[in-house]
């Protein structure tokens, strides 16, 4: 068994060279290994805090975007409404207006109508008179019988239809 546990030279060199390589390995190695590795974890964190940043600034820009969306839809209602209300008051003004129009032509053709029908009268009375001088003039030129004021009556009332329809006309 002292075969195993030879504690020789050699042993003693492979451990030395052993701690030697294991402290240049740990020098030039592992510690820019490490290194790599914790600028890697830094740049990761920074990403992942970079992400959650633009993240929370869409959200934000969505939230705002909404907003915007729901004031704009709301504005539009409002718009579309008013334009409503004005174009009901327009109607309304227009229609009033109107009315108030028809109502004074009415009126106008009335007066019209009325002045005319008084013209015609009056021309009418105006002609009646005549008529009725002729036909007492003619009666009392002539020789007064029964038969012969009957002919002048019928005369002056086939004259004076005349007249009346000549008027018209």
């Amino acid at each position: 068994m002292r075969a195993l546990l030879r504690l020789d030279i050699n042993f003693l060199f492979t451990i030395l060279n052993l701690l030697i390589l294991y402290f240049l390995m740990k020098k030039f190695l592992f510690n820019p290994v490490n290194n790599i590795m914790k600028k890697r974890k830094e740049l990761l964190e920074q990403q992942f805090a970079e992400a959650n940043s633009t993240r929370e600034s869409a959200m934000e820009l969505k939230g705002k975007y909404e907003e915007a969306v729901y004031s704009a839809k709301t504005l539009s209602e409002q718009i579309v409404l008013d334009a409503k209300a004005r174009a009901k008051d327009e109607y309304d003004r227009i229609i009033k207006q109107s009315d108030e129009d028809a109502q004074k032509i009415f009126q106008k053709a009335k007066k019209d109508i009325a002045m005319e029908r008084s013209k015609v009268l009056c021309k009418m009375e105006g002609e009646i008179t005549d008529l009725a001088i002729a036909a007492a003039t003619k009666i009392i030129s002539e020789k007064s019988t029964a038969e012969n004021d009957q002919k002048l009556y019928d005369h002056f009332l086939a004259e004076a239809g005349e007249r009346y329809e000549s008027n018209n006309n």
